[in-house]
């Protein structure tokens, strides 16, 4: 898997809209108002920005007064160029008017953007689909609001997730077990299987890899009812209610395998220091009792996401939370204490959940420096690199030819987080070389190619 290259970070902090806002503030209802249509951010220098926010809205921002408007007032102050709105009722309608943006609505998740809407349609009909204008280059956005039934990551905190079928009693409740906590990881998976969520996951892999194969840049958002595979490690199993459990969550592991990067997580890659919680969220204007589902466990879980395809074109500049402080544990409001950032705007805020932004930058001739692209006329010797689909590639010998991709041929996908080694299946380690694969990182003890890390009697030996 190749990574998107992370650049410093640009300012994720509220941007300073304050006359935009008081204007929406002080403006007729949200119905009632229809704003010019805006203007894209310009391109400076051949690089466009792209903030991406996925955010929930409960039920279309009507658990609140004019829940549009203070929508809105959110995406100005995260400076979002591109929203996903899970539950999205007619927020996105009502939204795009308020700001002059286009919009979608399809499946249960709309998109607003700034940037004009191409052309749309759906995946899998859970993923609402848009291919967006970026100053000249085309970026197909997914947003998907998946299953919320069999909501298999409140079986290990000892409640039901509504999990249909031939199941314990209590499973398909949302009420705490009679017997207890389920640490059968395996039944676990199969329930979390059968809510439908991983097999959608794969019908985007298939279309985003389609579009990558047209030249199109994707972004990938949403609330996915499902935890990451990045989340549920040995380093969290003692943490929120893991019950000393990890799981290979399903869904985030297929996107991560079909070459998508979880744009939060390669920011922030320690889940026990940036735990990026989306759900449940605080809300001061309603009881926690409205906003746990399982109010005897510690059911903090990160639930909603942006990914992005790696390409030469796009590099993360950041990732952050949106939305308040505070979450809810065991029914009690809790200031959270981890590392993350938590952007909180000045907007009422409308959700049940917390939102992720993430930034990127979109440059025309790459954000970073690039390798020759590869003439299957040259000849290649060790050490030499190329470019191929996205990816940078290393010859381990000489070569002409000879395609990227084969596991054990003559090219080494290079990837490179921070100064350290990303594993890649066709990337020659030797004995003692450092790797990180979904966030964690591995020594190798003896030379491998081809053999993925994590197996207990593999060449790799877990760090930290």
């Amino acid at each position: 898997m190749s990574s998107a290259p992370v650049r410093p970070r640009r300012l994720l902090a509220a941007v300073a809209m304050g006359a935009t806002i008081a204007a929406l503030t002080t403006a007729p209802s949200a119905a009632a108002t229809t704003a010019p249509p805006a203007e894209p951010k310009p391109e400076v220098a051949g690089v466009s920005e792209l903030d991406v926010l996925t955010f929930n809205v409960w039920h279309g921002g009507t658990q609140i007064d004019d829940g549009a408007r203070e929508i809105a007032d959110v995406l100005l102050e995260t400076d979002a160029d591109v929203t996903f709105l899970p539950e999205q009722g007619d927020a996105p309608r009502q939204v795009a008017a308020l700001l002059g943006y286009d919009h979608v609505i399809a499946t249960d998740t709309g998109i607003v953007s700034r940037y004009p809407i191409l052309e749309t349609s759906t995946v899998d009909r859970w993923w609402t689909k848009a291919v967006l204008d970026v100053n000249g280059t085309e970026v197909v956005a997914y947003g998907g609001h998946l299953e919320y039934r069999w909501y298999a990551t409140y079986l290990p905190r000892g409640y039901g997730g509504a999990v249909q079928g031939d199941w314990p009693a209590g499973w398909d409740t949302w009420d705490k077990l009679p017997g207890g906590p389920v640490t059968d990881v395996e039944a676990i998976l199969e329930a979390n299987r059968q809510s439908g969520r991983p097999a959608t996951a794969a019908a985007l892999v298939a279309d985003v890899r389609a579009e990558r194969a047209a030249g199109r840049i994707a972004v990938v958002g949403g609330d996915f009812n499902e935890p990451s595979v990045q989340d549920w490690t040995e380093e969290t199993a003692d943490l929120q209610d893991h019950n000393g459990l990890v799981i290979p969550w399903q869904s985030t592991q297929t996107l991560l395998d079909g070459g998508l990067v979880d744009a939060f997580r390669e920011v922030h890659p320690d889940p026990v220091a940036n735990p990026g919680v989306t759900w449940p969220s605080d809300n001061p204007l309603f009881p926690t009792t409205d906003l746990t589902w399982a109010p005897e466990a510690d059911e903090r879980d990160r639930i909603d996401y942006v990914f992005v395809t790696p390409d030469e074109r796009v590099s993360i500049d950041g990732a952050a939370v949106v939305g308040p402080q505070s979450t809810i544990v065991r029914n009690e409001r809790v200031d959270d204490d981890s590392a993350d950032q938590i952007i909180t705007p000045d907007a009422v805020w409308p959700s049940d959940h917390k939102a992720v932004l993430a930034s990127f930058s979109v440059c025309d001739e790459g954000c970073a420096p690039t390798a020759p692209a590869w003439d299957a006329s040259a000849v290649y010797t060790a050490g030499d690199e190329i470019s191929y689909e996205g990816s940078t590639w290393r010859a381990a010998w000489w070569t002409r030819g000879q395609e990227p991709g084969a596991p054990y041929g003559p090219w080494q996908e290079i990837v490179e987080r921070d100064g350290v080694a990303g594993w890649t299946p066709s990337r020659i380690f030797e004995a003692g070389s450092v790797a990180v694969l979904d966030g964690r990182t591995y020594e190798a003890k003896w030379w491998t190619r081809n053999e993925k890390p994590g197996a207990p009697w593999g060449p790799w030996a877990a760090q930290g």
